[in-house]
């Protein structure tokens, strides 16, 4: 865990922006393609808002559910959130915040199974929503154990849809490949996220991509809902426990483009991140996501630059 912030988020801007080059201009993404990244609030003092820009949506990691269906936002107390809406208003790019994540799922079971629990979760998710001026919300519950905690998720994703559609609000559900979803659940979230990193061997490779967005299509998800996983950070693959930022990694190793394993740890380099977008692109997928963006680089070298050259690239074609 990282400690408080360094600076304000308002500082950095100021620090960064008269350094922007010609290249950190905001870019036009394909129509409907989401380029996402979570920012857990630990990394606040790492956040570089001249890469955000390259995004369509910044998902802030995380709130949590209560047991008796409310939102448990004491993570978050530190976020500067008129400052994000500034930001997001200048630079047009979504506002989402994630509730749930590893090891801050443990009310969800308890909520998904109660239709009372779910009525009030749903109106607490739309008031927070409407009172940060949000753009919507990202469940990651990690994860359901059985077949009624499957069931419920779906009906909470399914209330929550039509709560959230009289205000436009948008709604997103994080994955495992393997996890088992009901067929309403991918019915009511608009993108279906997968976790295609943390598998066993080499965590992320693209053959594990693939098969991720191919498990996904065969449990009924449409292409265009689909949103591949990719990590900027890299993982031992024999100590799974030890993992590296991707900054950590460049700082340490300085890694050539295409090279995705260094000192026993495998990490997707800039020629997987873009290969892998670009595989998003051909598949007509409904975008990428990131996992997170603290670990990327504010340089040539950053892994956001690379997923945005692969789309402006497809816009041209």
């Amino acid at each position: 865990m990282k400690p408080g912030l360094v600076l304000s988020f308002t500082a950095c801007l100021l620090l960064v922006l008269p350094a922007l080059q010609a290249q950190d201009v905001p870019r036009v993404q394909p129509a409907g393609f989401r380029v996402a990244a979570y920012l857990p609030e630990y990394r606040l003092a790492e956040f570089e808002p001249r890469l955000a820009r390259y995004l369509t949506d910044l998902i802030v990691f995380s709130a949590e559910p209560t047991e008796f269906g409310g939102i448990n936002r004491s993570r978050l107390a530190k976020v500067p959130w008129d400052e994000l809406r500034q930001w997001k208003t200048k630079e047009r790019v979504r506002l989402i915040l994630c509730i749930g994540g590893w090891e801050r799922s443990k009310h969800f079971a308890t909520v998904a199974t109660s239709p009372e629990k779910r009525q009030v979760f749903v109106k607490e998710a739309v008031r927070l929503c409407l009172e940060e001026r949000l753009d919507g919300i990202d469940l990651d519950w990690e994860h359901p154990r059985d077949e009624a905690e499957q069931e419920g998720y779906g009906r909470l994703l399914t209330e929550l849809r039509a709560g959230f559609q009289p205000h436009g609000l948008l709604l997103s559900v994080t994955i495992a490949a393997w996890q088992k979803m009901p067929p309403e659940a991918f019915t009511a979230a608009h993108w279906v996220q997968v976790m295609a990193y943390d598998h066993d061997d080499k965590h992320s490779t693209f053959e594990g991509a693939v098969a991720d967005v191919k498990t996904l299509k065969e449990a009924g998800v449409p292409a265009e809902k689909i949103v591949l996983g990719m990590p900027f950070y890299g993982r031992d693959i024999l100590r799974r426990n030890r993992s590296l930022a991707y900054r950590e990694i460049v700082a340490r190793h300085d890694p050539k483009p295409d090279v995705d394993e260094i000192d026993g740890v495998y990490f997707n380099g800039l020629s997987m991140i873009r290969r892998k977008t670009e595989y998003a692109l051909e598949s007509r997928l409904g975008g990428v996501m990131a996992w997170e963006l603290g670990q990327d680089v504010p340089t040539d070298r950053s892994l956001l630059r690379a997923i945005d050259a692969a789309v402006q690239q497809a816009r041209l074609q």
